[in-house]
């Protein structure tokens, strides 16, 4: 079905090792993908005309370097690609243990749009820094024009985008009692959903500001995605579960990976999920929504299995749909220089042609 057409060398350095490194974004308008990886403290920003099949031209933010000669860098813990709807283009978050940077990505420039550092983001200074767990952001989304960043405290920021370059805060999400594990939004529903490192979910109202639902896993979720009213949750255990976003049950199971998996992408045009993880495995299945009794056992009529790929000596950080139609995808693994793109490839079917004696 898929097969490997060619490795994308990064501009410098290679991929580090955070669960969902591998941002995409595509304009199907303007038929233009965007990708983001994080290389240390360092964000390379890819693109590329789909219709036209042009090489990956990459830009490099590089985050602030340390002011002083022994204070450590920083390392940047996410990244997201997310185009609110006041914008013609999509916008770069940067997530870090200091700071959230927002930055064009059109116009890449060292300068951030817009900046927060997280101690003054999180509003209690006691949680702020220090503590029991270390800061850091992890989790980035977008509802209509509010950014969502996920931070160790459970709260989320939210950052309005008010137009091409005026982004303004607004009072945090304080449901969550854990650290944040991830965060993801349904554009075409505008369902929001959001999951923390004690295994809950919780199913925000539109547009972002109050709780639907929680949902309790009692799963270590490490990543999640929706997709047609389903919260896809990648577990550290290898499990991939499925959950209904309007009652909250558990819909399918799936023990897809022998190890965490660190992406779970979707391709909304053809219901196609992608789950990736670091035991060198990525899953391509299609999610059944419209069969009559899909739900019934067993469990994984559901999903239904399409396609897997494996390296044993790589550790895929992050792996994405660069469409909606989910006929390409790009995967991330750890300490590799380079991205390695898939496609599916139609087979010939004539017969070869024979000589007439």
């Amino acid at each position: 079905m898929f097969e490997k057409v060619k490795d994308v060398p990064l501009p410098q350095g290679t991929v580090s090792p955070w669960p969902s490194n591998l941002a995409v974004c595509w304009l199907d308008t303007r038929n233009i993908t965007y990708v983001a990886v994080i290389q240390s403290n360092n964000i390379h920003v890819g693109n590329w005309d789909n219709k036209a099949e042009t090489e990956v031209s990459w830009d490099t933010i590089v985050t602030s370097e340390p002011s002083t000669p022994n204070e450590k860098v920083i390392d940047v813990t996410t990244v997201g690609l997310v185009h609110p709807n006041a914008r013609n283009f999509p916008v770069v978050i940067v997530g870090s243990a200091r700071f959230i940077n927002v930055y064009d990505v059109k116009k890449i420039s060292q300068k951030p749009l817009f900046s927060i550092t997280l101690a003054s983001a999180l509003n209690d200074p006691k949680t702020a820094v220090g503590g029991d767990v270390a800061p850091y952001c992890r989790g980035i989304s977008c509802n209509d024009n509010a950014i969502l960043v996920g931070t160790h405290t459970g709260e989320i920021v939210v950052i309005m985008c008010n137009g091409d370059s005026n982004f303004t805060t607004r009072k945090n999400l304080k449901e969550h009692r854990s650290a944040i594990a991830d965060i993801a939004t349904c554009r075409y529903d505008e369902v929001t959903v959001s999951a923390d490192s004690n295994g809950e979910l919780i199913i925000w109202q539109k547009p972002v500001k109050g709780v639907n639902s929680r949902v309790l896993t009692k799963q270590p979720i490490n990543v999640i995605n929706v997709l047609r009213k389903q919260v896809i949750v990648g577990t550290l255990r290898g499990l991939v579960q499925y959950y209904s976003v309007l009652t909250g049950d558990l819909m399918c199971e799936v023990n897809a990976h022998a190890r965490p998996v660190n992406s779970v992408s979707v391709a909304p045009e053809s219901a196609y999920v992608l789950t990736a993880s670091e035991d060198g495995t990525f899953v391509v299945s299609k999610l059944h929504t419209r069969k009559p009794h899909a739900y019934q056992v067993p469990r994984f009529q559901k999903v239904e299995y399409r396609f897997s790929d494996a390296d044993e000596y790589s550790m895929i950080m992050g792996a994405q749909f660069t469409n909606g139609r989910g006929s390409a995808i790009a995967t991330a693994a750890f300490d590799n220089n380079c991205l390695t793109m898939y496609k599916i490839v139609k087979k010939s079917n004539a017969a070869p042609s024979t000589s007439a004696s």
